[in-house]
């Protein structure tokens, strides 16, 4: 018999696969199927601004800047740009100890996160391209050429690179390499059949003439506003897997916690400024956005939902497909939450599944409860 919550567990178990396992395998047959090339340059080398938002800084400023001075790209169509969100440490004091010239600093008169930044400092640079990354991301020194590279190709807006994150072996930071070889795979074939839809937040280009302001209280989402941004103006957003930089992991699972948290409460604040993009008028961006953002925010809520609906079908039905599955739930959240004492890969895996659902499930009350600025705390990580 069909009842409510047959249709409930079903839908919900359906819209979870789909996020994690039917959107990949349909994004690989339509990219081989309607995939567009780029056409790129070697050769091309238009004027670049990079662009470094810092707060506090100190122990990794002077490294970043040495590493964008060693790339190989003409140093007279370089500048540097290191946006302080009012840094209270020695950040400010090691920048001025630079003597190049092309390097500028621009300090907020008062603490307003990325956003401030990011809006106050790209109308400045006076580039025909802008790259924003992080104060700990170390870019490999080809990585610049080959995304500008990209440029050649007039209906590209944006570029963005793919982050290896350096780890030391610990659980946690193994995961999240190998959701980010995920996220990129990805990325790489909606560029193909269109836009990436996101780009990796310490590593993207965008022409200067297509950046638009993002709203004033942005919270850890201007790498998915602003590539979605230059898809509005109809071009496109490339990931370009050959541009190649490296990160450092947090080794804290409760630091990590945090700032999974502020991805998710930013991520909730981009789906209703995206509304636009629910649209399928839009076409290629409307499919990728939909399948690859709005299901993987939501899909922690259908999770709960598919297990709680299971659970009540079967203490009706104690030797049903309900009944497995509650149990093969309960399994799961037991196993990851045992990680620490069964530190084996498959429990990891598990593991750092439950924390970044369960740090989608908070950012969604923490963004309900009303994002009022963009400042953040630097995130503690391992120097790699």
């Amino acid at each position: 018999m069909i009842t409510p919550l047959v249709i409930l567990f079903w839908l919900s178990a359906a819209f979870v696969f789909y996020s994690y396992a039917g959107y990949p395998a349909l994004l690989r047959l339509f990219a081989a199927l309607f995939g567009r090339p780029v056409r790129c340059d070697g050769g091309h080398a238009p004027s670049v601004a990079v662009v470094i938002p810092v707060y506090n800084e100190e122990k990794v400023i002077a490294k970043k800047i040495e590493n964008v001075l060693a790339l190989d790209y003409p140093p007279q169509l370089l500048t540097v740009w290191v946006g302080s969100d009012a840094s209270t440490d020695r950040t400010h004091e090691i920048v001025r100890g630079f003597s190049d010239p092309r390097i500028r600093l621009w300090i907020a008169p008062r603490r307003g996160g990325k956003t401030e930044i990011l809006n106050n400092v790209v109308p400045q640079t006076g580039s025909d391209i802008v790259f924003f990354t992080d104060a700990n991301t170390m870019h490999r020194a080809d990585s610049l050429k080959k995304m500008v590279a990209c440029y050649a190709d007039p209906a590209v807006g944006a570029v963005a690179g793919h982050i290896d994150h350096l780890t030391g072996g610990a659980g946690e930071e193994e995961e999240e390499v190998f959701y980010r070889s995920f996220e990129s795979r990805q990325k790489e074939l909606e560029s193909r059949l269109h836009s990436a839809i996101a780009a990796f937040g310490g590593f993207y280009t965008i022409r200067r003439s297509l950046f638009s302001p993002i709203p004033f209280n942005a919270y850890s989402n201007d790498d998915v506003m602003i590539p979605m941004n230059v898809i509005r103006r109809k071009c496109r957003v490339i990931f370009c897997r050959q541009a190649v930089s490296y990160e450092d992991t947090s080794q804290s699972t409760a630091v990590e916690f945090r700032r999974r948290i502020r991805i998710g409460a930013g991520n909730f604040q981009a789906f209703f400024w995206l509304a636009d993009f629910l649209n399928p008028l839009q076409g290629w961006p409307w499919f990728c956005y939909v399948s690859h953002k709005v299901t993987r925010w939501f899909s922690p809520f259908f999770l709960l939902l598919a297990v709680v609906s299971a659970c009540g079908l079967a203490a009706a039905r104690p030797l049903s497909v309900y009944a497995l599955a509650a149990w093969c739930g309960a399994g799961a959240v037991a196993a990851g939450l045992s990680s620490r004492f069964l530190p084996f890969k498959s429990t990891r895996h598990l593991f750092y599944f439950i924390l970044m659902n369960a740090a989608l499930i908070a950012g969604f009350f923490r963004y309900c409860r009303g994002i009022r600025s963009a400042a953040w705390d630097r995130t503690q990580r391992s120097q790699g």
